[in-house]
């Protein structure tokens, strides 16, 4: 069986909060934060094909700039602007299931704390999983298929990738 990749990504650092929750940019940090671990996603032995995301601007933007790096499709998912991991793993799993996935080995879905903090938890079986801090990011991998991602815990983390522990 094929091996898949699952990237879970909190969004990089955002602007402070002068407007609403939905529309705050990135602010110039979370920019750089997006070029580093951009570049860091070149380096990866199955990069994300296709990159699930919040519809919040700064999850959009994060996706984006990522993207840019590894030239996938980023798809922007309303439901994901939430942060319960119920309602996450719900949005993800109508995703999937809602797109033809055939072919990709790598998805990453970029979104809000405590959602994908906690959504490694689940899917990995861990008891504790620090927090993700701002744009990080961890790989999860399975055997099998998309529609059966949720089927596939517990599953092991490969890495877990923050932007301080990224050097140029």
């Amino acid at each position: 069986m094929i091996e898949n990749h699952l990237w879970l990504i909190r969004h990089a650092k955002a602007a402070a909060r002068d407007r609403v929750d939905h529309e705050r940019e990135l602010s110039y940090r979370g920019y750089r934060q997006c070029v580093k671990m951009g570049q860091f996603l070149t380096t990866v032995t199955a990069p994300p094909q296709v990159f699930l995301a919040s519809d919040a601007r700064r999850t959009l933007t994060t996706a984006h700039v990522l993207n840019g790096f590894v030239g996938g499709e980023v798809v922007p998912v309303e439901q994901m602007y939430t942060f319960g991991v119920d309602v996450l793993a719900a949005a993800v799993i109508t995703t999937i299931a809602d797109l033809a996935l055939e072919g990709i080995r790598s998805l990453a879905v970029v979104g809000h704390n405590s959602a994908v903090s906690d959504l490694i938890v689940e899917l990995s079986h861990r008891s504790h999983t620090p927090s993700l801090p701002t744009l990080g990011m961890a790989e999860l991998t399975f055997t099998g298929e998309w529609n059966r991602l949720f089927d596939q815990s517990p599953m092991p983390v490969q890495q877990i990738v923050k932007p301080s522990s990224i050097t140029r």
